[in-house]
């Protein structure tokens, strides 16, 4: 493929073309332009814009630099799937693609995207990785197509939908006080994915929602069922990963405890190196918790604390749940 053809890359990563070859003759005769018009049926439909970052070149692919540092790693072959890396080197998130065995390698679209090119029965992939976000749309060409698109995190992962429809992936990561010594398993949240959208190609809403099953996180797209405008494009959009971003879960007997007994209590219920932040939203925990217990059927009362990468200081906020411990 033509590398000159996005200005953002630099010049020095002309050999980018040597690592992602020219598409075999199935997915387009010309695989550049099946590139540029996957990109232009997703930006047709989106409901907001997104900005790709400047490509460089990367080991595995291309690299996209995220804002505050690190960088999304966008392999040539798509079975590598996506990776998010700290300034460091460190692994922040890692997932892979759906359907990918049967994708094409990778090719770069004019705005920036990388667009993983499918056949007849294998909806394509475009992924544009932003400074901030990575925006991963399926595109789907006829109702033949599949219905349903996963995303694998990982062994230890666990993703959860949220009540608004939109997803969280955590792992659990045992994290020491350096006070006390005390150690407490805590949820690192690695990924927050925003609820999904689904549109024809009249921009007309198709009906999709996201399930979980352990370290899988799947988008339904029903749109075999209905009378739908092809292709229809699908996409999860998956914010930067912070600095940290750790939770703390009650489940009912301690949420009852914390309603009871009001903000004096948290320091014994277990926030371990959380304590601090649990100190400090004392007040707002034992609210929430004095509404998950009064709440038909109850809730449970939880605490979340981020470091962004661009905003400096630390962050919380408290609210309620169900599920998971919550019983």
């Amino acid at each position: 493929m033509k590398i000159r053809r996005h200005s953002a890359l630099v010049a020095g990563i002309a050999a980018l073309a040597l690592l992602i070859p020219a598409l075999p003759a199935h997915a387009a005769a010309d695989p550049d332009a099946a590139a540029d018009a996957l990109a232009e049926t997703v930006a047709e439909v989106a409901p907001a814009a997104v900005v790709a970052a400047d490509l460089d070149a990367h080991p595995t692919g291309v690299a996209a630099p995220l804002e505050g540092g690190g960088e999304t790693v966008l392999a040539t072959d798509p079975s590598n799937g996506i990776a998010v890396t700290a300034a460091d080197g460190t692994n922040l998130l890692s997932f892979s693609l759906p359907a990918a065995a049967r994708l094409d390698d990778a090719a770069i679209a004019d705005d920036g995207s990388v667009s993983y090119l499918g056949d007849a029965k294998t909806p394509s992939v475009s992924v544009l990785a932003a400074e901030d976000a990575i925006r991963v749309a399926t595109v789907i060409d006829s109702p033949a197509q599949a219905q349903r698109f996963s995303y694998d995190f990982g062994e230890g992962a666990t993703v959860e939908i949220q009540e608004d429809g939109s997803a969280i992936v955590y792992v659990v990561e045992p994290v020491t006080d350096p006070e006390t010594g005390e150690t407490t398993d805590v949820e690192k949240i690695i990924a927050d994915i925003a609820a999904p959208w689904a549109k024809d190609a009249n921009g007309a809403d198709v009906p999709t929602r996201y399930v979980a099953s352990g370290a899988v996180l799947t988008q339904v797209v029903s749109h075999a069922a209905g009378k739908h405008a092809y292709p229809v494009t699908a996409d999860p959009t998956f914010d930067r990963p912070n600095i940290f971003q750790y939770r703390i879960r009650f489940n009912r007997a301690e949420t009852a405890t914390i309603a009871s007994g009001g903000a004096g209590v948290i320091a014994s219920i277990g926030c371990g190196p959380m304590l601090p932040v649990c100190v400090l939203a004392g007040s707002v925990i034992w609210w929430n918790a004095s509404v998950a217990q009064n709440s038909n059927p109850k809730r449970c009362v939880q605490i979340t604390a981020t470091q962004p990468y661009i905003v400096v200081g630390l962050y919380w906020w408290v609210n309620t749940y169900s599920g998971g411990p919550c019983r």
